[in-house]
């Protein structure tokens, strides 16, 4: 497969998708801020690209991070709201043990991955670890 280059814009459709790949297209162009014909046409010359087959996203491989949050304040409220509206966040877990959260986050690449951590940070301190490889 070809490596693709994607524009925040298209960046911003698939994370949609990926969430919800059944939505329709004017309610992705509200969220982008682009019309209903406008993000047809962006997902139309993805599928010509092959980034998009079968409602599958093909990006290359999605990047998956395992994070451990420890919190700073006592504001889990807003944390867990912040957590529930994050695309990037595939799962959360508020934990016993070593920390308050465990995340599993998905990101396209190291650009998406820094900005959520940016984000992450004003809740307090994290500790990150990568999937290398997919065993089961």
């Amino acid at each position: 497969m070809k490596d693709f280059t994607l524009n925040q814009m298209n960046k911003a459709i698939l994370q949609r998708l990926k969430i919800n790949s059944r939505m329709s297209w004017q309610q992705i162009g509200k969220e982008v801020h682009l019309t209903g014909q406008a993000v047809a046409a962006r997902v139309l010359q993805m599928e010509e690209q092959g980034i998009i087959t079968g409602y599958t996203i093909r990006q290359g491989n999605l990047q998956r991070h395992f994070v451990t949050v420890f919190m700073e304040s006592n504001n889990f409220e807003q944390f867990e709201l912040f957590l529930k509206n994050e695309p990037n966040v595939e799962q959360a877990y508020k934990v016993a043990g070593e920390g308050c959260y465990q995340l599993v986050i998905t990101v396209l690449d190291q650009e998406q991955l820094d900005q959520f951590l940016q984000l992450l940070v004003r809740f307090g301190k994290y500790k990150i670890a990568s999937a290398i490889k997919t065993v089961k």
